[in-house]
């Protein structure tokens, strides 16, 4: 009689649990999202708070800490606003304007921050901040999800809002990784293009324009004019112009070809070096002018992809994608082959951060 009554009082207890579930469905459900929304807001917040730190103890030493912290909360809330589309004339031309405004705004504010004034420093400097943003602005889009979905206390709205959730962590902690790479200026994925171009550029001379290096040199049985982003600091722009000034120099141009790293697929491999017709710029503008004269002078544009994941392109480059770059020179080689006599621009695009010169 006692186990009947025991039994009895546990299916009750069932019952009257799954009752009271059925009831307060959506309440339950709204604050297990509401909880797991704030325990990846926490997780944020922290990155946040450690990449500042590590980014202030990039600053000027002798700075003042009110003087750190006020030029930190100076900049992270800086952004760039898009041009208007609607007016699709002359977008490209407004677009690289503002670009250049925005980067030299940037430095202005990052300059006061910068240690002795090193030149390198200050672009490592620059990106950081870059990455920082980003992560803040992840922060923010976390931050109200949670508020919002709290306010509104429904449960469609919060499981529309949290469908991305995942990417947004997976997204902030990329972005944390490579502030933690530019603090320790290592090259990231990104700089694998500009890691091929110094390995074929192997010491020959070089100038600088626009911070940018252009070194011309015998390569076998090909006259190659190589072109990168000036290192060791952070730097990428500026590609573009100076491809297409040399372009404009060169009496004969048979063809160019950009090595650049790019972001792969999901199921894809990583390391994979896939060719392509077309610029593999970053930066639309210098993409447009690029293929605007390259159009005009029937001068074939070849680029070589080599693709990883998102975390291998934004964080610290690693042996298996530094161990590629014969394996890409060779690509390179096969490529340029099959181009007509004449003058070839290699082109190592990307980030080319403590990767000299």
């Amino acid at each position: 009689m006692d186990g009947q009554s025991t039994l009895m009082g546990i299916s009750f207890l069932i019952y009257f649990g799954f009752c009271i579930f059925c009831i307060y469905q959506r309440e339950i459900m709204l604050r297990l999202e509401l909880r797991k929304v704030r325990k990846s807001l926490k997780e944020i917040s922290k990155m946040v708070k450690e990449a500042r730190t590590l980014i202030m103890s990039c600053f000027d030493d002798r700075l003042m800490k009110e003087e750190k912290e006020e030029g930190f909360d100076k900049i992270l809330d800086y952004f760039i606003i898009a041009p208007i589309e609607t007016d699709k004339s002359g977008v490209m031309n407004r677009l690289e304007y503002l670009l250049d405004t925005g980067d030299e705004t940037l430095e202005t504010l990052v300059k006061p921050l910068s240690p002795d004034g090193d030149l390198e420093k200050l672009e490592n400097l620059k990106q950081m901040f870059r990455e920082a943003i980003i992560l803040n602005r992840t922060f923010k889009m976390v931050r109200e999800i949670y508020l919002s979905s709290k306010k509104s206390k429904s449960l469609e709205t919060m499981m529309q809002a949290t469908m991305n959730l995942s990417l947004l962590v997976r997204e902030a902690k990329i972005r944390f990784k490579a502030v933690k790479a530019y603090v320790d200026a290592q090259p990231i994925g990104e700089s694998i293009g500009p890691l091929v171009a110094a390995e074929l550029m192997d010491g020959s001379p070089f100038e600088v324009r626009d911070g940018v290096v252009v070194s011309e040199k015998k390569y076998k049985d090909w006259n190659l004019v190589i072109v990168k982003p000036k290192g060791p600091g952070a730097r990428s722009r500026n590609l573009g112009k100076v491809v297409e000034a040399k372009i404009l120099e060169e009496k004969k141009v048979a063809g160019v070809v950009i090595i650049c790293a790019q972001v792969k697929l999901e199921g894809e491999k990583s390391v994979i070096v896939t060719p392509a017709t077309g610029v593999a710029f970053v930066s639309e503008p210098e993409k447009f002018r690029l293929e605007e004269l390259a159009s005009q002078k029937k001068i074939p544009l070849i680029s070589l992809i080599v693709k990883m994941s998102n975390e291998e392109y934004f964080t610290r480059m690693s042996d298996e994608i530094r161990d590629a770059v014969p394996r890409i020179i060779e690509k390179i080689e096969a490529t340029i082959g099959e181009l007509d006599k004449g003058k070839i621009i290699v082109v190592g695009s990307g980030n080319t951060m403590a990767i000299s010169p």
